[in-house]
C-alpha cells in the first residue's frame, strides 16, 4: 500500500466538483460527486435523535446499497426544519438526478453547517446546474474544500494497494472529510466521503466500512458534543477489475476468509485514521494533537471507555494547551470512566516519560513533563496492568480560541 495524489478522484471512474453558490460568503459551498457507473455503496450516521434533512433522507436512499453521485453542500445544516427540510434535501437529490442523467434514487444528500436556518434552494439549484459542468476527475480537491465549515485546511487522501488475484490488481481508496467541532463519538460536525474502485461485495464492504469508523471516527473527541449531521459514504463502483473482494470464500468446501478483503480493509484503515486524525488536529482553536493509547485493559469496552474520559476530559485538555504538569488529571479522568481498574496498578507515561507509577505521581518529573507539553503532538500512555484489551483515542488540546470560535459562529 502507498499514498498517491488525488484524493476521492484518486479512484478510476469517479469525477468531483466544488463551487461557491452563495450559501456562504465567498467560500466554496456545494460539492458534487459522480461515478461513471452506478456503484455498491454503504453509509453510517450520527446516532443523535436529533437528526438533520438529509441525514433522513439519506438513510432512506441507503437501503438499497447501490449509488452513483453525492450531493452535499456546507454553510447550512438544513436541520430542525421540519417537513420543509426533507423537502429541500430531495430536491436537492432530484435536481442533481436531472442535471446527471442519473436516477434520483441513486444520489446521496448531506449538510453542513448553521442549525435551523432554512436553505436557499434557488442559490443551491443554480450551483448544482455549474457543479455538473465542473465536474473533473481532477477535481477531488475543490470538493474538500467546498464541504468545509470552521475548518482551517482541506482534508483528503488516497491509497493505492495490491489485490492478489490473476495478476496483480490495483486498487485505489480516495477519501475527504471535514470537521474540526461538535466532535464526538458516535459518529465523531463531520462529513467523509470515500471512493474506491475496488469490486467488492455489499456485505464485505458493509463489514469493512463499519470496522474502519470504529477504528477511526468513532475514537476521536474534540469537544465532546455530538453533530446532528455526522454521515460517512463510501462508493466502490468496481472499475479497477479485481476479482470481486467477499467477505468469505469456499475452499475445499470449507469457509475461510478472503485474503483480498483484509488488505481491502487494512487500506480503509489508513484512509479513516487518517482523517480522524486530521479532524482533531483541526481541532477549533486546537494547537496539539493528543494520542490516548490504554493497555491491560481487562475487557475491549473498558479500554474504549478510558481512553475516551481521559480524551474527552477538559482538564487533561486544558493542561496539555497549557503545558501544566500534572498527570492527576489523567488519573482522575481514568477514574471516572465506571470501568473495572485497580488504581494501585495504574502507570501513566507522556510521551516516554513515566509520570504515575503504581497510581502514584512521581514528583521529580515535573519540569520534564512541561517540556513533554510544550510538543505539538502529545501521546499519553495508560498501562492499566490488568489484562489483555488495548485501545488508541484521539483528541486535541482545548484553549481561549475554541471558546472565541463558537462564540461567533452562530
Amino acid at each position: 500500500m502507498k499514498e498517491i495524489p488525488g484524493g476521492i478522484t484518486a479512484s478510476k471512474g469517479f469525477k468531483a466538483a466544488g463551487m461557491h453558490c452563495g450559501i456562504k460568503k465567498n467560500k466554496p459551498d456545494l460539492a458534487m460527486i459522480h461515478s461513471d457507473v452506478p456503484a455498491v455503496a454503504w453509509a453510517m450516521f450520527t446516532s443523535n435523535k436529533v437528526k438533520a434533512a438529509p441525514v433522513q433522507v439519506s438513510m432512506k436512499k441507503i437501503r438499497n446499497h447501490c449509488a452513483q453521485a453525492i450531493i452535499a453542500n456546507s454553510g447550512n445544516a438544513n436541520t430542525c426544519n421540519g417537513e420543509r427540510g426533507v423537502k429541500d434535501a430531495q430536491e436537492m437529490a432530484q435536481l442533481a438526478a436531472q442535471e446527471l442523467g442519473i436516477k434520483q434514487d441513486d444520489i446521496l444528500v448531506a449538510s453542513t453547517g448553521h442549525i435551523a436556518e432554512v436553505l436557499p434552494m434557488l442559490k443551491i439549484k443554480e450551483g448544482i446546474k455549474q457543479a455538473r459542468l465542473l465536474l473533473s476527475s481532477k477535481g477531488g480537491r475543490q470538493a474538500a474544500e467546498a464541504i468545509l465549515t470552521t475548518d482551517t485546511f482541506a482534508k483528503e487522501i488516497s491509497v493505492e494497494t495490491d489485490i492478489p488475484g490473476r495478476g496483480k490488481n490495483r486498487v485505489k481508496i480516495g477519501g475527504i472529510a471535514k470537521g474540526v467541532g461538535m466532535i464526538s463519538p458516535n459518529l465523531a460536525t463531520m462529513l467523509c466521503f470515500i471512493t474506491t474502485d475496488a469490486c467488492i461485495t455489499e456485505d464485505a464492504l458493509g463489514e469493512a466500512t463499519k470496522s474502519a469508523v470504529n477504528k477511526s471516527f468513532n475514537q476521536i473527541s474534540v469537544d465532546g458534543d455530538m453533530s446532528t449531521n455526522d454521515t460517512v459514504f463510501i462508493m466502490a463502483n468496481g472499475q479497477a477489475g479485481n476479482r470481486k473482494i467477499k467477505t468469505w470464500h469456499k475452499k475445499k468446501k470449507l469457509r475461510v476468509k478472503d485474503e483480498n478483503f483484509d488488505y481491502f480493509s487494512q487500506a480503509l484503515d489508513f484512509i479513516c485514521i487518517s482523517l480522524a486524525k486530521m479532524l482533531v488536529r483541526d481541532g477549533e482553536g486546537a494547537t496539539k494533537l493528543i494520542e490516548v493509547k490504554v493497555e491491560g485493559a481487562s475487557f475491549p469496552k473498558d479500554a474504549r471507555r478510558i481512553a475516551r474520559a481521559v480524551a474527552s476530559s477538559s482538564l487533561v485538555k486544558t493542561a496539555v494547551a497549557g503545558a501544566s504538569p500534572n498527570p492527576g488529571r489523567v488519573m482522575a479522568a481514568l477514574g471516572a470512566a465506571h470501568t473495572r481498574i485497580e488504581p494501585d496498578k495504574v502507570d501513566v507515561y507522556f510521551n516516554d516519560l513515566l509520570t504515575v507509577k503504581n497510581g502514584v505521581g512521581i514528583q521529580s518529573i515535573r519540569q520534564k513533563l512541561r517540556e513533554v507539553l510544550k510538543q505539538n503532538e502529545i501521546k499519553i500512555i495508560i498501562h492499566l496492568n490488568q489484562g489483555n484489551y488495548r485501545t488508541t483515542f484521539w483528541g486535541c488540546d482545548l484553549t481561549e480560541k475554541y471558546v472565541k470560535i463558537n462564540k461567533r459562529y452562530v
